[in-house]
């Protein structure tokens, strides 16, 4: 209550429907009981909550899918009621057939009301017409009230909240790169261990899972909102987007790059080697760092100099392995595999620079 007291945000929004939510149901109740008989009031006031949802696209899709599935259920119940008349061999076999109506997937998650409105207006009213009649009246008033107060106070798009959030999660990648680099340089512990480095990358996947959905709530919210906000704002989202997608491929990166090393010998002749190859990582994590995901680089020539650089690091590290002629079995492919992973999260955060602004550093190249 108080952070949505405080500020705007995910809170203030949760008691905004709430209050919302109690409006509408008091109004659906007060209009249905002024309008239709007493036995179908409590309907009104419960389409009237089923109605508002997080966002006001979801609330009219979810409404209208609704309407569609009671429209199959009162049918149902209208048909048997005039034909058949209310028996128990009649109740289950429209039972069953309108178990087959809720698989219909243009209804959604709603097609579950299909057998409800069904049977509650076939055993409920005796399949008589009249009343289905008035229990289709009274879910249209409580959809009319509930997307009445949603379009009255619709919710905010919260694009500073999901530009934060992209921007800690790219931020977590970059911790990874500078400690990966600080275990190329010095094993330690807990780090030297392929469990720690696959465990801090499922991690990371989780998180940008998390950061995803948070943006395409946003981005949800943004579609027939009356407080639609400007087209930048819709870019920002866009841009989020394109940064979450780059870190998760980071983290694939990392996680390979983590098991190399994990499995690289620790050796005299390898020190240098590693040295090398730590500068390497430093050098694309401050690469990363410069491209400021996900509003992108403010300096797009201080991005292209920390690419050159860190390509460099990577002809370095390159030509040390070359050097020190690396002859344990399998020492090669490790070697290897850190280098092109490392040469990948380049390449990632160029692309990423390109979708995030206009212009980009010359492409770089592990030849």
């Amino acid at each position: 209550m108080c952070r949505a007291v405080r500020g705007p945000g995910e809170e203030r929004d949760g008691l905004l429907l709430q209050c919302k939510g109690a409006a509408a149901a008091a109004a659906a109740w007060w209009v249905a009981a002024w309008l239709l008989p007493s036995t179908v009031t409590a309907f009104a006031t419960f389409t009237a909550l089923l109605a508002l949802q997080s966002t006001v696209y979801r609330s009219l899709w979810d409404s209208a899918q609704y309407l569609g599935a009671m429209a199959l259920g009162t049918a149902g119940a209208a048909a048997f009621g005039s034909t058949a008349g209310v028996h128990v061999w009649s109740v289950g076999v429209l039972a069953f057939i309108a178990l087959i109506g809720a698989r219909f997937q243009l209804l959604g998650r709603q097609g579950a009301q299909v057998p409800v409105v069904a049977l509650f207006a076939f055993a409920g009213g005796g399949g008589d017409i009249d009343y289905i009649g008035h229990l289709v009246a009274a879910a249209a008033i409580g959809v009319c009230c509930g997307l009445a107060a949603h379009l009255a106070v619709a919710p905010s798009p919260h694009t500073d909240t999901a530009q934060e959030m992209t921007a800690d999660l790219t931020a977590r990648a970059e911790n990874l790169l500078r400690a990966l680099a600080r275990t190329a340089e010095q094993e330690t512990g807990e780090e030297s261990s392929p469990e720690y480095w696959a465990r801090r990358s499922q991690e990371l996947a989780t998180r940008a899972a998390r950061v995803r959905a948070a943006v395409d709530r946003e981005q949800e919210n943004t579609r027939l909102n009356p407080r639609r906000p400007w087209s930048s704002a819709e870019e920002s989202l866009h841009r989020c987007h394109e940064t979450i997608s780059m870190t998760e491929r980071l983290g694939t990166h990392i996680r390979s790059i983590a098991r190399a090393l994990t499995h690289a010998p620790r050796t005299p002749e390898t020190a240098r080697v590693l040295t090398s190859y730590a500068k390497l990582l430093h050098a694309t994590a401050d690469a990363l760092q410069c491209l400021r995901p996900p509003q992108g680089p403010e300096d797009p020539d201080a991005l292209r100099g920390h690419i050159e650089d860190a390509m460099r690091r990577y002809h370095d590290a390159t030509a040390a392995v070359r050097e020190d002629r690396p002859d344990t079995p399998g020492e090669w492919p490790v070697y290897g595999t850190a280098l092109n992973e490392a040469v990948r999260i380049l390449e990632e955060i160029e692309h990423t620079a390109d979708r995030t602004r206009d212009g980009s550093p010359e492409p770089c190249r592990s030849e």
